[in-house]
């Protein structure tokens, strides 16, 4: 923590400690007026999303501080710089405009001499003009996605959503693993003259994505009766990249492409071309309204007083759990089988973005920068790991994620369903000290301490604009949590490594010798070659 925070940061500590023994059943006691403080409500004029706070392990001077603790580290006024086209992602001298995406078409933003909202709407009018020409010609009645990280995680969950609520015109398959398995399951429910193939990389380097493309192509040309340098095989291929000139000498062909932009980080780029497919499957209107429900939780982050700032709030009380109270994990908690893959999403979104150790001068964080995100949909995960969450050792803060309508549910049992989520959080909350047994032997082993922290998220409906603002407001939790941890939010050296030494170790796998220098990858491959080899 810099030294002219440094002060604000032990207040921070010192109100963690003082509430640090104190249980929620209490908080709630002395404050009548708590619930009404810390529940806000997100609302466009369209949609809105209320946010209960409440049984956060915190009180009014805790977050009060917090607040204040933001203020001087410039959290809205650095949000604001980011927009504006500031290179907040110092390490790679790049600007990060994710924001710029979901703009609209009046609004001004220049980088590098350049317009890039036109460009944004640009692109997403050949999106438009192409998704509304495949939707009515009719020829294809498959979508492959081939992508990985943000370029299927992003489009998938979209699709997900959607589908919830009605059919598609066209079904979408997804492909990111490079386990050949994952494709040609893809694959064996397709028809080769009736399927059009995606593949999204922004780097056009991602070794998964091209190998999964290669596999493809392959298919085509076998079932298509053509060549592989077919024309015919580039008309079932898109790209989307913001590097087209390393497509275009790949030997992925494709007769559409998209754009997207280095200043787009792939966990960010949801609100882009990369979700062509659902966009194909349900409608460019769908997606608008998508776009536009990010957009508002972008205008109210910038513009909202500090104690009506949701985005604001929820990062701060994330530098709570984990940067003072250590808290190792999150758990996302959506109780709608349509966000299943939500978890899996907010996983990149999260710990790709601040999970890092290193702070803007170089030197080590002093604080938790990122917690271990996991989770699973309701009524499931209370068969599973709710156990852990009430009982364990561990304290895990909970998201509960629910709406008041479903479409295609039945009534009684959605009722039934909110009301698991309402207990939950609020068996975490409070516990259970009367153990419902004479046995005294027995009565710890059923007792629940509560003060287990958890928020609840509560909207009207799954829309594609509620959507949009759920995504958007853990975008700007994330990017909260990193400015007040000092950390770069927007690359990813970690994973770059990864990619580097896999493609030295898959060059050495075939060679005679190893070069690997460490004893147990030399032994891992010569082990690999060995089972290779055995009939």
């Amino acid at each position: 923590m810099a030294n002219d925070l440094s002060k604000l940061w032990q207040q921070v500590l010192t109100d963690s400690g003082r509430i640090k023994d104190t249980s929620l059943r209490a908080l709630f006691d002395h404050d009548e007026f708590r619930v009404k403080a810390m529940t806000k409500t997100l609302s466009d004029g369209e949609s809105e999303i209320v946010v209960d706070f409440s049984k956060q392990l915190i009180d009014a001077q805790a977050l009060k501080t917090l607040l204040t603790l933001a203020e001087q580290a410039g959290v809205v006024a650095k949000f604001a710089e980011m927009r504006g086209g500031e290179r907040v992602n110092f390490t790679e001298n790049q600007a990060a405009l994710h924001t710029a995406l979901r703009s609209p078409k009046t609004a001004k933003l220049e980088l590098n001499g350049q317009d890039i909202i036109k460009q944004v709407h640009d692109e997403l009018e050949k999106v438009q003009s192409f998704s509304e020409k495949v939707r009515s010609e009719k020829k294809f009645k498959k979508i492959v996605n081939i992508g990985i990280g943000g370029s299927d995680l992003g489009p998938a969950l979209i699709f997900d959503v959607l589908s919830a609520g009605r059919k598609p015109e066209i079904e979408c398959l997804f492909v990111a693993n490079i386990d050949s398995t994952e494709i040609n399951a893809a694959l064996a429910r397709c028809k080769p003259e009736e399927t059009l193939f995606i593949v999204c990389s922004k780097s056009f380097k991602t070794a998964e994505t091209l190998a999964n493309a290669r596999i493809a192509k392959q298919w085509l040309a076998t079932g298509l009766g053509v060549g592989l340098e077919s024309d015919v095989i580039a008309e079932h291929f898109v790209v989307i990249s913001a590097n087209l000139l390393q497509a275009r000498s790949s030997d992925v062909d494709a007769t559409n492409s998209f754009q997207i932009w280095p200043w787009v980080g792939g966990r960010y780029s949801i609100a882009s071309a990369m979700s062509l497919a659902p966009i194909i499957a349900f409608g460019f209107e769908t997606f608008k309204e998508f776009l536009a429900g990010m957009r508002s939780v972008d205008e109210q982050m910038q513009t909202s007083k500090p104690e009506d700032n949701i985005a604001l709030i929820l990062g701060l009380i994330d530098v709570f759990n984990f940067g003072t109270r250590r808290h190792s994990s999150q758990a996302v908690l959506p109780y709608a089988s349509a966000l299943r893959l939500l978890p899996s999403y907010l996983q990149q979104l999260i710990m790709e973005s601040n999970g890092k150790s290193v702070r803007h001068d170089g030197t080590p964080a002093d604080i938790a920068t990122s917690p271990v995100v996991w989770g699973g949909v309701g009524t499931n995960s209370q068969h599973a790991f709710m156990q852990m969450l009430h009982q364990g050792t561990q304290v895990v803060p909970v998201d509960f994620i629910g709406f008041a309508q479903l479409t295609n549910v039945d009534l009684v049992s959605h009722d039934a369903l909110v009301a698991n989520m309402f207990a939950q959080a609020k068996a975490l909350a409070f516990g259970e000290n009367q153990a419902e047994t004479n046995d005294s032997a027995i009565a710890p082993h059923r007792k629940m301490k509560g003060s287990r922290p958890s928020t609840t998220f509560l909207a009207k409906s799954l829309t594609p604009r509620t959507l949009g603002a759920l995504i958007a407001l853990y975008e700007h939790r994330v990017f909260v949590h990193g400015i007040i941890a000092q950390i770069n939010s927007f690359d990813q050296w970690g994973v770059e490594l990864g990619k580097t030494l896999s493609i030295e170790i898959n060059q050495q796998i075939n060679q005679s010798t190893s070069a690997v220098n460490d004893a147990s990858t030399k032994s891992l491959i010569d082990k690999y070659r060995q089972l290779k080899s055995k009939s």
